[in-house]
């Protein structure tokens, strides 16, 4: 488990903090499923994305009660990648935003084809699209099919569109898109406008996954201090249940998530350090 289990921080060099909770995983011997699936759910936890909030009262909710909240198989089962079906099942709004953004999209690549749009098409969304990327050449519609691809999580086809070259810095904006992100559908408006005039988006304006705002920073900067008050408090307990010393090191590791992605500086507290 400790191979994949810190896939969504990013970190250069060997870190002493991954390696004294790794440490104390070990220790803890072999795990309950139901605490491998929380674990699982702490690596899942996005920092970018619009339910943070949400994701993290059921993640520290399921590490109180030692058992998850929310089943990690059912993430993103709503999410685009899967059809033009989840529309009817998505209660957030997004997925029906991000397919009117695909049905105007692939309009623009096939303007020539005749078909019926659905019922549910923005046509005014379509026109607006259009105006924005212009007419044709092959490298908008280069990075048009890429930012597609993206969107909808078709990781064959966006591997083969990667070209890099002149146009790198818009491939790497359209590589940080997604309908969960908190600025979506503003950021994405964004690039289709930078597609259009074939020049990536500017600086700060440009806000993609796993970026934050200042909310966002505010709001988890609390979050960890909360949480690393309460590592200090169990490191001072030195007759710590097995059950405890689980919750200890499901702490340590949403407290290191969060760290990393936002970029705290604070030592973490906890067992061993």
């Amino acid at each position: 488990m400790i191979m994949n289990s810190w896939s969504n921080i990013e970190i250069s060099t060997p870190d002493s903090e991954i390696i004294k909770i790794n440490d104390l995983e070990k220790r803890l011997g072999e795990l309950p499923e139901s605490v491998k699936r929380i674990r699982e759910l702490i690596t899942r936890f996005e920092v970018c994305h619009f339910k943070y909030k949400q994701h993290l009262k059921k993640i520290k909710d399921s590490i109180t009660e030692l058992h998850p909240n929310v089943d990690p198989t059912k993430i993103g089962v709503n999410h685009i990648q899967h059809g033009e079906h989840v529309i009817n099942t998505d209660t957030t709004g997004k997925s029906l935003i991000g397919q009117q953004y695909i049905w105007a999209l692939k309009e623009w690549l096939n303007e020539d084809r005749e078909s019926e749009a659905p019922d549910k098409y923005d046509k005014e969304l379509g026109q607006l699209i259009r105006k924005w990327l212009g007419n044709k050449s092959p490298d908008k519609v280069h990075l048009v099919k890429l930012l597609l691809a993206r969107l909808t999580w078709d990781w064959t086809s966006y591997e083969k569109l990667l070209h890099g070259g002149e146009f790198k810095d818009i491939e790497y904006q359209a590589s940080r898109m997604d309908i969960c992100h908190y600025a979506f559908p503003n950021n994405l408006d964004l690039l289709l406008q930078g597609i259009g005039q074939l020049k990536a988006v500017e600086g700060k304006e440009f806000e993609g996954c796993g970026l934050f705002n200042a909310e966002i920073q505010e709001y988890l900067e609390k979050e960890f201090v909360d949480m690393n008050n309460t590592l200090k408090s169990f490191q001072v307990n030195s007759r710590l249940s097995q059950n405890d010393l689980i919750r200890t090191w499901l702490m340590l590791c949403l407290a290191k998530t969060i760290k990393e992605n936002i970029k705290i500086l604070t030592p973490i507290n906890g067992i061993g350090n």
